[in-house]
């Protein structure tokens, strides 16, 4: 009798086991989490990494809404023209087009987004922000903003700037990972730029910092708002987010 109750409870064990298994197989998590990870890099200066992973990237000319539970992080993206307080340069919001006309000439790079993905490349100081470009990104509904491109196929920019601040980009990583990455220490653009390179980073774009740095990002359902300077927050106008599908 004792055989024959560990051979039943054995075969019960193994149809449990295949039960939980298959379960696991399964599973589908009902909601995408903001990876977070903390590096510090050998210069001695440490980093937060905001992954995008399965979320989508997106932009807004609109202050996102922090009870909107689908926004994961919200950060300030390109410069504001401190004359009008709009956009600085080539904007494309969704397929809809701004300062068509005002291309700033002065800024090298730019991030084109199309169906929740990012790719970050050079303008030739807008020449390349035709109408053929422009033209492809509204077709597809997409988005677009001119910023400094900090790090070029893995190759960073030079800078004789030597100010102190907290610094923060869009980065595209090896792997094609794109991720929001901003220093904790305030730092030189050259430093921020170099420890970019060590953390992997093949394409980098700049977003607007300084006093316009305040963003904010949402961790086990808490917000969390970034950011040291803060002083110009009401004076922002136009934010790129992580958001769930």
């Amino acid at each position: 009798m004792k055989k024959i109750f560990f051979i039943i409870l054995f075969l019960c064990l193994i149809a449990l086991g295949g039960l939980i298994n298959y379960g696991f197989k399964n599973h589908k998590p009902t909601s995408v989490s903001l990876v977070i990870e903390n590096k510090k890099a050998t210069s001695g200066y440490n980093y937060t990494i905001f992954y995008k992973n399965n979320l989508l990237i997106d932009v807004s000319l609109k202050r996102p809404d922090k009870n909107d539970k689908n926004i994961l992080i919200c950060i300030p993206a390109a410069y504001t023209d401190l004359q009008s307080y709009f956009v600085d340069g080539l904007y494309i919001d969704n397929g809809k087009v701004y300062n068509k006309n005002k291309v700033n000439h002065s800024l090298g790079g730019a991030i084109k987004i199309i169906n929740g993905n990012c790719e970050i490349f050079p303008t030739q100081k807008g020449k390349l922000l035709n109408d053929s470009l422009i033209n492809l990104i509204v077709s597809k509904k997409g988005s677009l903003f001119q910023q400094i491109q900090i790090v070029e196929k893995g190759v960073g920019a030079k800078y004789k700037d030597t100010k102190l601040f907290q610094r923060r980009a869009i980065v595209k990583l090896k792997g094609n990972k794109t991720a929001i990455i901003e220093s904790y220490e305030h730092i030189t653009l050259t430093a921020f730029t170099k420890d970019l390179l060590e953390l992997g980073a093949v394409d980098a774009l700049y977003t607007d910092m300084g006093a316009w740095d305040e963003g904010w990002y949402r961790q086990d359902n808490k917000l969390i708002t970034i950011g040291r300077m803060k002083s110009q927050t009401d004076k922002q106008c136009n934010w790129v987010v992580f958001k769930e599908k």
